[in-house]
């Protein structure tokens, strides 16, 4: 188990993937089943319910809404049904 320092949080910290501001994903108000809750990349904090995204972060840091969506809404990661490529 490697040690626990300030370092090795900083290594941590430095490797966090980058998110998409909710801007450049055309985060709006969801329509039928294209909602974030419905989307393979919404989740769900146990601790304390708070929704969050692998794709994007809210540029208020903000819970994700789950009657919302983006462009890179799916269901099953294959197909992008709201995505203009």
């Amino acid at each position: 188990m490697p040690e626990v320092t300030k370092d090795a949080y900083l290594r941590v910290i430095e490797n966090r993937p980058f998110k998409f501001s909710d801007d450049e994903v055309g985060y709006t108000p969801g329509e039928g089943d294209h909602v974030c809750s419905r989307c393979i990349h919404f989740f769900t904090r146990n601790v304390d319910s708070f929704h969050t995204c692998e794709i994007f972060r809210p540029d208020d840091n903000d819970a994700v809404l789950a009657a919302y969506r983006c462009d890179f809404w799916t269901d099953d990661g294959e197909e992008f049904p709201l995505l203009e490529e």
